[in-house]
């Protein structure tokens, strides 16, 4: 089976297919996965073969886009970033695969190449499903208000989605049934138990846990006896030394080690002086680093969450974008966790959120029974199964 994978070049999008995309290559199928910049070398090291593009997400700051007005924007830089990728495919794929997949965000370079070959898609969720019962995009609208369609940047974004598809031969699409259509397969990347209506997804969706791929950096995890906090803001929405110099302020004086990893968000003088129980690193192979972890303190993104539950970790969150602040208000329904709602907390709430959920049992039983739900998900073993019998 041929197997082509699309996606940005976002880390959150890419590490969780990885798994699926390691299962399909031990059974011998050939996968050819197009993203960009630092990924490349995640995906390559599964043995998939990477067509790389030209990506703009490196360039921009994801965390200016809060607002509807600013939000409405994403649109068409994800337009973009699937108009790169389908100049990608045109030059350095040849033949037809047998099965397109893609992460949500460049559905249209997908559905594109999907009814020009005419083979089946499957689409890669990272965030949470929606369906009738749940949506993910109302409950954003909740927080950060509605654009509408009149908005300069949606109008821009239909013509150049008008343009794209006059340009393909696909002229004749209705343009409602292109944006907003439900596969046939979906993979979501956690348990159908943190799903948001979980029940009441069909069986397009498949709720194949997240893509826990191992990672070859090296970690020496402490020796001292103490717990381990492990702060991190993801890859693409960090670059907020304040917060990072909260939380050594928030430790400097306690019987805990902390680990930063600040990625390339913050530059490390901005962090002032580091105590000895303080690491401050760029990258670092989360989920060793969550195999000695107490407590994670992050800004409730999908992924990150869910190699903290995967581990048993519990959660103190600090959402700031309009997703996590979805995220971190089902860590809260199923009290996984703490949530902090206030972007930049001071020192005594950090420490006092943390030091509450160590010490508390009854969230720690909660997160053991979710890491059972993740391990009994199938991982990347169950997308596989799902993706031969939707090629089939």
């Amino acid at each position: 089976m041929r197997v082509l994978h699309l996606n940005n070049s976002g880390f959150g999008h890419v590490i969780p297919s990885l798994s699926v995309v390691e299962e399909l290559i031990r059974r011998g199928h050939e996968v050819t996965y197009v993203t960009a910049a630092g990924p490349v070398a995640k995906v390559a090291a599964t043995g998939a073969k990477v067509l790389p593009y030209e990506s703009r997400l490196p360039g921009i700051d994801l965390s200016t886009y809060n607002t509807a007005d600013e939000t409405a924007a994403l649109t068409g830089i994800y337009l973009t970033e699937s108009e790169e990728i389908l100049r990608a495919v045109d030059n350095g794929y040849e033949g037809v695969p047998d099965v397109i997949c893609y992460d949500l965000t460049v559905y249209h370079a997908a559905r594109v190449l999907g009814r020009q070959w005419d083979v089946p898609v499957a689409q890669c969720l990272p965030v949470f499903a929606s369906n009738g019962h749940f949506s993910l995009l109302e409950k954003m609208v909740e927080k950060m208000g509605r654009a509408e369609l009149s908005h300069p940047e949606l109008r821009s974004f239909f013509r150049r989605l008008t343009t794209l598809l006059d340009e393909r031969g696909q002229a004749d699409t209705d343009l409602e049934d292109f944006i907003g259509r439900t596969e046939d397969l979906n993979l979501v990347y956690f348990p159908r138990s943190f799903q948001f209506a979980g029940d009441t997804f069909d069986n397009r969706f498949v709720f194949v846990g997240p893509g826990l791929a191992a990672d070859p950096t090296e970690w020496v995890p402490p020796d001292n006896g103490n717990p381990l906090l492990f702060v991190s803001l993801g890859t693409c929405v960090n670059r907020r030394p304040g917060f990072f110099r909260a939380c050594v302020d928030a430790f400097h004086d306690q019987p805990w080690h902390v680990v930063l990893a600040v990625h390339e968000g913050v530059d490390r003088a901005e962090l002032g002086p580091i105590p000895s129980n303080v690491e401050v690193h760029g990258w670092l192979p989360n989920l060793d680093v969550l195999a000695h972890t107490s407590v994670f303190l992050s800004h409730a993104g999908l992924g990150s969450m869910m190699g903290a539950l995967s581990r048993g970790v519990p959660l103190v969150v600090v959402p700031s974008s309009p997703e996590d602040w979805v995220n971190a208000r089902r860590v809260a329904e199923l009290g996984l966790g703490r949530v902090i709602r206030d972007e930049l907390p001071a020192p005594s709430r950090l420490r006092a959120a943390v030091l509450d959920v160590h010490r508390d049992r009854m969230t720690r039983q909660r997160v053991a029974r979710m890491r059972t739900d993740i391990e009994e998900s199938g991982g990347g073993v169950a997308g596989a199964d799902a993706l031969e019998a939707h090629a089939r």
